[in-house]
């Protein structure tokens, strides 16, 4: 045997392929529009704790699981509500297993969705900066899996999130950026809610119009998917609808259309009446239908309805919109004449407004009232409204650097992580290689010594193949020279010794003797030396010569000196009762060189565990058969030497050969001889 050299360079590259592949690839989650979030629904603190309440077995059950890893989908559900509960304890607890098990798999997109989960907690507690923080980080995963509708969502989170910090600017940016990640997928649920952030950009620049017939395409657009329910699940899409024209309504409200703002509003509130889940959308709803009655003079209890929705906005902690809603109460007071309802509800507004740190809605309050109510302290208010106007300006100054610097900061950690990354790939590079090379070297040593052993084992094992054969060569001769000599004796004995005594015989019975009793008796007596010699003559020249070892006995001998590396075990099956001494000397010589051609061969190249010899007699043929469970063999065009003398000497006795095999199932080799 000769050990292959392969070379170095190859060995390696077989060692660190496993390595390369799984540094290399990431595990991708499929990606799913987070209609959650896309739609940002604000709850009132009973409902939070309604939600928790619904869900706590779930955490507790999660927090007790042996392994979590394959409970991903559950978990990442129960996240999906416990973001909206404000129970911080309770979230991170779930969000810390989410993340080592993300982490653990390489899931970068499971990472970023927890990421923005995590963002979506701080925003419904107001902390832009961490929520804008967590989009960041979120992105930056995305970018690296290439998962352009997973980045475009996240940018038009990012985009709302900067228009609600009143870095309008900025906000557009990144709002244009998601629009063109989705040109291809315009029925996508986020390109529909990036277009309405888009009118309301234009209606901020006085381009009503404009935004009105951006509002009305998608109007027309989800229409279509009415009844279908493919682009959005029916209660998001009703809610969807109604939250959409409520903006269409509000946009014809400010073109002065107060007949199609009602008509819109009403469709709506109908859309809002087949899911009423969220009462934030019947407060814009209601806000925008009964302000189109009080222009048309339809109703005279507008001041009830829209308070109806400024309580809703407080309930749900959505100051933004209170704000604005005391603003519009205060006007339709002053337009009704009601000029101290007016300021109390303008003075509620600026309340809130500071309380809060609305400063862009502080100082319009300001600007009203210096407009509207001059005579209330206009001195006072007017270094307000400059006091205002400066802290507004380095408010978003500041608002803009902290924002600008958790960018900077999350690019900055995200490339260092990415640094780190790659020197510990290189450093488990570097170990494998060492490794490796250790590794090569035991086994080469290993190998070449193997090598030098079967080369000795397989010296050894042809030299004693090689005494067998001279010691059975021996034994033939050996066996035939008796046969031969013994046929000379028969011979001898049958051709002289009886023919004598025969004569001998004759002629004593012509002899004329007085006593014939004792004629009779020397005549009985040489019939009976005649019958002896006879005998023996016979016996020498009939038997075997295998008379001082049977046939048998040597086959079983034969069996028990086999031995190979495999450790085979050899086994003698032979019928009860069944003789073949009365074989032909040149039959059983024949039949034992193929039985040790059988053994060679399975101690060569069969590698089995076992292999039986078994005898029988079968409808009056003597059946050998030698079989193993080895690997079989594979058949070709060239047949080894070995199995070649096997079919001379089956033909040479008038037997059949015959060899069964299957790769990997062994092989049996079949000898049929007729037993005459």
């Amino acid at each position: 045997m000769r050990l292959t050299q392969t070379p170095f360079f190859n060995v390696f590259f077989l060692l660190l392929l496993p390595l390369c592949l799984t540094s290399c690839q990431y595990k991708q989650s499929p990606h799913q529009t987070d209609l959650g979030n896309l739609y940002a629904i604000k709850r009132t603190p009973e409902e939070k704790d309604i939600l928790f309440k619904k869900y706590e077995a779930d955490v507790i059950k999660i927090q007790q699981l042996s392994n979590t890893e394959s409970n991903q989908v559950y978990i990442d559900s129960i996240l999906n509500y416990l973001r909206y509960t404000g129970r911080e304890k309770e979230f991170f607890a779930l969000t810390d297993i989410a993340t080592r098990d993300a982490k653990k798999q390489h899931d970068q997109s499971r990472l970023a969705q927890i990421f923005e989960k995590k963002a979506v907690f701080y925003h419904d507690n107001q902390q832009l900066d961490s929520v804008y923080h967590y989009y960041l980080k979120a992105e930056q995963l995305y970018k690296k899996a290439n998962d352009s509708l997973a980045l475009a969502e996240n940018r038009y989170y990012q985009a709302r999130l900067l228009y609600e910090a009143g870095l309008d600017k900025e906000s557009e940016v990144k709002l244009y950026q998601a629009l063109k990640l989705l040109s291809n997928n315009l029925d996508n649920p986020i390109f529909i809610e990036a277009n309405q952030l888009k009118a309301f950009y234009l209606t901020h620049y006085d381009e009503h119009t404009a935004a009105l017939n951006i509002l009305l395409e998608i109007y027309q657009s989800l229409k279509k998917d009415e009844g279908k329910y493919k682009v959005l699940p029916y209660d998001t899409y009703n809610i969807a609808m109604a939250n959409l024209l409520g903006n269409i309504g509000m946009n014809y409200h400010d073109l002065e259309n107060y007949e199609e703002a009602e008509r819109y509003a009403l469709i709506g509130l109908e859309y809002y009446a087949k899911s009423p889940h969220f009462v934030q959308v019947y407060a814009h709803l209601n806000r925008t239908y009964y302000l189109a009655l009080y222009e048309q003079k339809k109703d005279n209890k507008t001041i009830e309805r829209l308070v109806e929705s400024y309580h809703i906005y407080t309930e749900l902690n959505h100051y933004f919109y209170a704000i604005d809603i005391s603003m519009v109460i205060s006007t339709v007071y002053l337009e009704q004449g009601h000029k101290q309802l007016a300021l109390e509800w303008l003075e509620n507004a600026y309340d809130l407004a500071e309380k809060h740190n609305f400063y862009s809605y502080k100082r319009e309050i300001l600007e009203r009232l210096l407009t509207d109510h001059k005579d209330a302290h206009t001195a006072q208010l007017v270094q307000e409204l400059i006091t205002v106007n400066r802290f507004l300006e380095t408010v978003q100054k500041e608002t803009l650097e902290s924002f600008a610097k958790i960018e900077y900061n999350t690019l900055v950690l995200e490339q260092e992580n990415d640094t780190l990354k790659q020197r510990i790939y290189f450093v488990y590079i570097g170990a494998f290689i060492v490794i490796g090379t250790l590794i090569f070297l035991l086994v080469f040593i290993r190998l070449r010594n193997k090598n030098k052993d079967l080369e000795h084992s397989n010296s050894e094992k042809s030299k004693n193949e090689q005494i067998m054969n001279l010691l059975i060569e021996n034994n033939t001769i050996e066996n035939v020279t008796i046969l031969k000599e013994r046929n000379r004796i028969a011979k001898d004995l049958h051709d002289g010794i009886i023919n004598s005594i025969f004569t001998l015989r004759f002629n004593t019975q012509l002899l004329q003797i007085a006593d014939n009793n004792l004629k009779s008796m020397l005549v009985d007596e040489l019939v009976q030396l005649e019958n002896k010699v006879r005998d023996i003559s016979h016996a020498f020249s009939q038997q075997s010569i295998f008379q001082n070892k049977s046939f048998e006995n040597l086959v079983t001998e034969l069996v028990q000196k086999q031995s190979n590396k495999n450790k085979t075990k050899f086994t003698l099956v032979q019928t009860p009762n069944l003789c073949l001494e009365h074989l032909s000397t040149v039959q059983k010589v024949n039949i034992y060189q193929i039985i040790q051609e059988a053994f060679q061969n399975v101690n060569k190249h069969a590698q089995a565990s076992l292999c039986q010899l078994k005898i029988a007699l079968e409808d009056d043929t003597i059946v050998l058969s030698i079989e193993d469970n080895g690997k079989g063999i594979k058949y070709s065009a060239h047949r080894g030497i070995g199995l070649e003398n096997m079919k001379e000497r089956a033909q040479l006795i008038g037997a059949q050969l015959k060899i069964k095999s299957d790769i990997g199932k062994g092989t049996t080799v079949l000898l049929y001889l007729p037993n005459l």
